[in-house]
């Protein structure tokens, strides 16, 4: 009996100990902002930016320039003039604040953490967060979007070179590993990251044909931002519509923003053509970074 008992002890000692990534994953702190320079001005608990006005009334049509022209709406693609459609279209996992460069406070991801040698860095995702089709956002999505972005474009596999892999770890989380130790800025750099959604990329197009991240396409892609597209002139014009149920509407980094019922795009190749229309009514904002310009113009 005796010897049974010493067996048994000696085969528990044997036991190898969780890895200590494992074991430390339930303590770790939750954030809901990363910062690169001390403390965010935003607690856990705000309600809203302070440089926005949470009331501001939501409608109108605000009408603006464009410059050079477009071919295609995917901007994840190396192929193509793409429009400008990612802060309108595609919601991040983290959303920055205009008075705080280094800082962003979570959008689809409610909090983050990682270790102490940043070794990783695992995302929650909000329970609400939905793309437009009303299907939610979920850790498979997120692993796509890393993977597909980095296949279809250089620019993003340079950017994201130092993530080697990305794998689901809860019902609705996210893990993010990195190729090095000691880098504050990896989680911000993952915490940018667009979330497409992996229904609409891997199924078969509106020509046919299955659609591929990497090609430059007129077809609308599904989104799950404050806006979605309604029209496009290729070359010359896109309308953006606002969403006015999206799901992220009530969040502390979204209220008082993106007001406008409708944004539409005019593209011009040269500022003259441009600042023409802006004076005959056409455009309804003018950047003017001229001094000469603005003195006799």
């Amino acid at each position: 009996m005796a010897r049974t008992l010493s067996l048994v002890l000696a085969g528990l000692l044997l036991v190898p100990p969780l890895p200590v990534a494992a074991a430390a994953s339930e303590t770790l702190k939750k954030r809901h902002a990363l910062s690169l320079i001390g403390e965010p001005r935003y607690g856990p608990q705000f309600k809203h930016f302070g440089w926005v006005n949470p009331n501001a009334p939501k409608g109108g049509r605000v009408r603006l320039a464009g410059f050079g022209t477009f071919d295609s709406l995917n901007p994840y693609s190396i192929k193509g003039n793409a429009a400008r459609t990612v802060p309108l279209i595609y919601d991040r996992l983290m959303a920055s604040s205009l008075d705080e460069p280094t800082v962003s406070y979570g959008l689809v991801a409610e909090w983050v953490a990682y270790p102490d040698d940043v070794s990783s860095a695992t995302f929650q995702l909000r329970s609400g967060a939905r793309f437009h089709d009303g299907k939610p956002i979920t850790p498979e999505d997120v692993i796509f979007t890393l993977e597909a972005l980095k296949k279809a474009s250089p620019s993003y596999a340079s950017y994201y070179k130092n993530v080697i892999k990305a794998e689901k770890v809860g019902h609705r989380q996210v893990r993010f590993s990195f190729d090095v130790v000691g880098n504050r800025e990896l989680p911000n750099i993952v915490g940018q990251l667009p979330v497409l959604p992996k229904h609409f990329w891997e199924a078969t197009g509106s020509n046919g044909e299955p659609r591929d991240l990497s090609r430059s396409t007129l077809e609308v892609p599904l989104g799950s931002g404050p806006y979605r597209i309604v029209a496009v002139d290729a070359g010359r014009a896109i309308t953006y519509e606002r969403v006015k149920d999206w799901w992220a509407k009530d969040l502390p980094v979204s209220r008082g923003q993106w007001n406008f019922d409708e944004i539409r795009l005019v593209y011009f190749r040269d500022l003259v053509p441009a600042f023409e229309a802006f004076k005959a009514g056409e455009l309804d904002y003018w950047r003017e970074l001229s001094a000469k310009n603005w003195a006799t113009r």
